[in-house]
C-alpha cells in the first residue's frame, strides 16, 4: 500500500512541477512577450540569425514547443518562409537546454542549505506581489515567480515521494532501470519518447530525468543520456498536432522537427554506444557529485551539436521536405497573417492582427478604386473581380472578429488589449468601404441596363471629388499604419472638404435637373453615387482616428490629443 500512496504523490509532485513550467513560461511571456514579437521580426535569410532567433525566443518562453507551434503558425500564415522556419526549428532545440539547468539547481546545497527551498520560497513571494501590488508589470513577473517557485516545489515532492535508498517506491524503480533492457540504448530512447509525449515536454521529462539521478534511481549517467535524446523526439509531437489543418508548409516544419531530431537522435546514440567508457567517464569526472549538472551540460551540447551541422545542410534537407509534403493550391477564401497556432504567444498574435486589418484595408481600398472606374465609364468588365475581393473582405472581418474574442481571453499588455479594442471597429469601418463598392458596381450594372451616360461635366466633378477622397484615404492608411498622431488635423480638414465638394456638386446637378439636362432616372443614379461618396470618407475617417479612439470618435480623438499635449 505504500508505494502506491508514495507514487501518487510523485505523481503529484509530477503535476506541480508541469504547473510551475507552464506558470513560468506563461509569466515570461507576459512579461517578454514584446521582445519574443522583437525578436521575430529579426527573422532574413541569414540562417545563423534565424537560428538565434529560435535559441532566443524559446530562452525567453521557456518551453520548445511554444516556439515550435508559434513557428508553424508563422508558416502557415506565410509570415516566414519555409528556409526561414527550419532555422528557427534548429534553434528552438537548444533554447529549450536552458531549463535543464535551472532545475540542476535544485540539488545545490550550501552549508547544509538546500538551494532548492530557497527557490520554493519565491512562489510565495509571487503571491504577496500578486495580492498587493497593483503594477501591471510586478503583476506579470509575479506570474513567474510563482511558477519557478512551484517548479522547485514539485522537484522537492518528487524527491521526498521518492524517498532515499530503503524506500519501497526507491527500491522498485531502482530495480526497473537495473534490469537489462533498461541498459539498452534502444529501449531509453522508447522510454524517453513515450515521457515526453505523455507530458507535451523534454523539459519537464529532463526534470523527472534528474529527480532519478539525484535520489540515485538511474544506475549510470549513459542511461539519462539516452532518455534526453528520447525526449527530444518525444517534444515533437506538440508541432505534429500543431500542423494538423495548417498549410504545405506548415506541415513540412513539423514534419522537419521529426527528422531532425531522429538524425541527431540516432547518430549521437551511436557514438554514445561506440565510446561509451570515455564519454561516461568525461561527465563523470566533470561533475562526480552532483550528476545533474553533467545531464544538463550533455543536453546542451548535444543539441547544440547536431543543430549546427544541420544548420549548414538546411537546403537539401528542404528539398527533401518539400517533396515529401505536396503543395495543395490554396482556396479563395483565407487569411494571410491571423493562425490560431500565434495565440500562445499574445503579442506576436496581436501583431499579426493589425497586419491581417492593414491587409484588408488595401483590399478594400483596391476594391474601391475598381468599382469607381466601373460606374464612371459604364465598365462592368471587373465586376467579378471585385465580388470576390468582397467575399474575401467579408470572410476576413468573420474571422478576425472570432480571432479577436479569442485573444481577449489571453494575457497582453494594456497596449495590445487597447488596440485590439480599436481593431474590432476598424474591421467594420473597413467591411463597410467594401460595401460601398458593392454598390457602386451595382450602379454601374443599372447604368449598362438602362443605357445611362453621364455629362463630362459630371464626369470631371465626380472625379476630381474621388481624387480628393483617394487622398485622403492614402494618407488615413499610413496615418493608421504608422500611428502618426500628426496627421489627423489634416484628415480632419481634408474632410470637411470633401464633404462641402458633394454639398457643391449636388447644388449644381439639381440646376441640370431642373433645366432638363438630366432626366429623374439618371438623377437616381447619381445620387446614388452621391451617397457612396458621402459615406466612404466617414469611414475613412474613423480608421485613421482609431488611433486615439476606439470607436474612431474625432471628439474623443482631439480630446486625447489636447489631453497629451497639456501633459
Amino acid at each position: 500500500m505504500q508505494i502506491v500512496m508514495d507514487l501518487l504523490l510523485m505523481l503529484g509532485g509530477v503535476a506541480v512541477f508541469l504547473f510551475g513550467m507552464q506558470q513560468m513560461g506563461l509569466g515570461l511571456e507576459q512579461s517578454a512577450g514584446a521582445s519574443v514579437n522583437k525578436l521575430f521580426k529579426t527573422i532574413d535569410k541569414n540562417r545563423l540569425v534565424n537560428y538565434s532567433v529560435g535559441v532566443g525566443a524559446t530562452a525567453i518562453v521557456q518551453s520548445s514547443s511554444a516556439t515550435s507551434v508559434m513557428t508553424i503558425g508563422l508558416a502557415n500564415a506565410k509570415i516566414i518562409n519555409l528556409k526561414q522556419g527550419t532555422g528557427i526549428m534548429l534553434g528552438c532545440s537548444v533554447g529549450t537546454t536552458i531549463t535543464a539547468f535551472i532545475i540542476s539547481l535544485s540539488g545545490v546545497s550550501m552549508g547544509g542549505f538546500n538551494m532548492s527551498i530557497l527557490f520554493a520560497s519565491t512562489a510565495f513571494v509571487g503571491v504577496l506581489i500578486s495580492i498587493f501590488s497593483n503594477k501591471d508589470t510586478l503583476k506579470k513577473f509575479s506570474v513567474f515567480l510563482v511558477g519557478f517557485g512551484m517548479l522547485f516545489v514539485g522537484l522537492q515532492v518528487m524527491v521526498y515521494s521518492i524517498g532515499g535508498a530503503d524506500s519501497v517506491l526507491s527500491a522498485e524503480l531502482t530495480k526497473l532501470f537495473r534490469f537489462d533492457f533498461m541498459k539498452n540504448p534502444f529501449w531509453l530512447v522508447i522510454m524517453g519518447i513515450l515521457i515526453a509525449c505523455v507530458i507535451h515536454s523534454s523539459s519537464a521529462a529532463s526534470g523527472v530525468f534528474i529527480t532519478f539521478l539525484m535520489t540515485g534511481i538511474i544506475d549510470t549517467i549513459d542511461q539519462s543520456f539516452f532518455l534526453i535524446i528520447g525526449a527530444n523526439i518525444g517534444t515533437c509531437i506538440d508541432g505534429l498536432i500543431a500542423s494538423i489543418g495548417s498549410s504545405a508548409n506548415g506541415k513540412r516544419l513539423a514534419l522537419f522537427h521529426v527528422l531532425n531530431s531522429t538524425m541527431g537522435a540516432c547518430a549521437f546514440s551511436i557514438i554514445l554506444v561506440i565510446f561509451r567508457e570515455p564519454i561516461v567517464g568525461f561527465f563523470d569526472g566533470l561533475f562526480p557529485v552532483e550528476r545533474q549538472w553533467s545531464l544538463a551540460t550533455f543536453n546542451v551540447m548535444y543539441n547544440a551539436t547536431y543543430t549546427l551541422i544541420l544548420l549548414f545542410f538546411l537546403d537539401p534537407m528542404v528539398s527533401l521536405i518539400t517533396t515529401m509534403v505536396k503543395e495543395k493550391a490554396d482556396t479563395v477564401l483565407q487569411t494571410h497573417y491571423i493562425d490560431d497556432r500565434l495565440l500562445t504567444t499574445p503579442a506576436v498574435a496581436v501583431d499579426n492582427a493589425f497586419r491581417e486589418v492593414c491587409d484588408m484595408a488595401e483590399m478594400a481600398r483596391a476594391n474601391l478604386d475598381l468599382a469607381f472606374d466601373a460606374v464612371l465609364n459604364s465598365n462592368v468588365s471587373s465586376s467579378k473581380s471585385i465580388a470576390d475581393t468582397e467575399y474575401q473582405i467579408d470572410y476576413i472581418t468573420r474571422s478576425l472578429a472570432s480571432y479577436f474574442i479569442k485573444l481577449s481571453t489571453k494575457p497582453m499588455s494594456k497596449k495590445d488589449r487597447r488596440l485590439i479594442g480599436g481593431l474590432h471597429h476598424v474591421i467594420n469601418d473597413i467591411e463597410r468601404i467594401g460595401d460601398h463598392a458593392v454598390l457602386l458596381v451595382k450602379e454601374a450594372y443599372y447604368g449598362t441596363e438602362h443605357s445611362i451616360t453621364f455629362l463630362d461635366e459630371t464626369k470631371s466633378e465626380l472625379s476630381e471629388i474621388y481624387a480628393k477622397i483617394t487622398e485622403m484615404h492614402n494618407l488615413s492608411l499610413d496615418t493608421f499604419k504608422g500611428r502618426k498622431i500628426y496627421n489627423l488635423e489634416k484628415i480632419h480638414a481634408m474632410h470637411k472638404e470633401i464633404f462641402e465638394m458633394i454639398s457643391t456638386t449636388g447644388d449644381i446637378h439639381i440646376e441640370r435637373l431642373n433645366s432638363g439636362l438630366y432626366s429623374v432616372e439618371v438623377s437616381k443614379s447619381i445620387y446614388s453615387i452621391f451617397n457612396s461618396l458621402q459615406r466612404v470618407p466617414d469611414h475613412i475617417v474613423n480608421i485613421a482616428f482609431s488611433i486615439l479612439s476606439d470607436t474612431g470618435s474625432k471628439t474623443e480623438a482631439f480630446s486625447s490629443l489636447r489631453s497629451n499635449s497639456r501633459g
